[in-house]
């Protein structure tokens, strides 16, 4: 019998750092966004709305953290949604982002009209410990268009091997009832990871908004506990969303 492997995910959007939110902008919170990211204690973690200078500083608060990752333009342009690894428990054996649309292997792809071109962050891990081996996406949805959305989740599901265990990990701009966004991997065998209240508050630090936000596990994992992890570092607000963090099985 293999080794179980007890993973801990989590996904936060960190709200872009040119976003101008006043006293809530960037440069005033970025000490409580990293004391949050630093209690989540994940092994894996997706971030969304990073802009490089963000995730850079990030880096530097966190080295034993490798980083894997490019922007919605290609590169480090744009804003991105990194994976970010714990190096001395999970090796990562390849990499790659993909964009949503008709050619999602060219840097700056989007969906009919779209904002933005949107993007997947897909990671081929190994855990250390174990030596099993799974798929850790992570990905931001279309703010507007819920075609769009459902358009996104259709290739991305696509793009998943089914005998490989996977998270996806993101932002989807969708709760978690709406089908029409999350029904293509719901079908894969795909489950939601439970959670109470809201992950969006806009800076109000309500646990009463839209959840969003959101962590689902293939069928190969069991999810022991997930919760929204309402915490203020020093009494800042993180972000204007909510983590979310989870405990796999696998």
């Amino acid at each position: 019998m293999e080794p179980a492997l007890v993973l801990r995910v989590a996904t936060f959007n960190i709200r872009n750092g040119r976003a101008f939110d006043w006293l809530n902008s960037w440069w005033f919170r970025r000490g409580a966004t990293a004391a949050a990211i630093g209690a989540l204690a994940a092994d894996v973690l997706g971030l969304q709305e990073v802009y490089d200078f963000q995730r850079r500083y990030l880096a530097r608060r966190f080295p034993g953290l490798q980083w894997y990752t490019q922007g919605r333009d290609g590169g480090r342009s744009g804003e991105q949604c990194p994976v970010a690894v714990s190096g001395g428990l999970v090796r990562v054996l390849e990499h790659r982002t993909r964009w949503y649309g008709d050619t999602p292997d060219v840097p700056g792809t989007r969906l009919p009209d779209a904002s933005f071109p949107r993007v997947a962050t897909i990671v081929r891990c190994r855990d250390q410990r174990t030596a099993r081996e799974f798929t850790v996406v992570n990905t931001h949805l279309d703010e507007r268009h819920a075609a769009n959305r459902a358009t996104a989740v259709r290739q991305l599901a696509a793009w998943l091997d089914p005998s490989v265990p996977a998270v996806v990990l993101g932002d989807f701009n969708a709760g978690p009832d709406d089908r029409a966004v999350l029904g293509p991997l719901l079908e894969l065998g795909f489950r939601l990871a439970p959670l109470t209240g809201g992950t969006v508050h806009r800076f109000t630090g309500a646990a009463d908004g839209r959840r969003i936000d959101h962590v689902l596990a293939s069928a190969q994992w069991t999810i022991e506990e997930a919760e929204v992890v309402r915490e203020r570092p020093g009494g800042r607000l993180p972000s204007d969303h909510w983590p979310v963090r989870a405990t796999l099985r696998l």
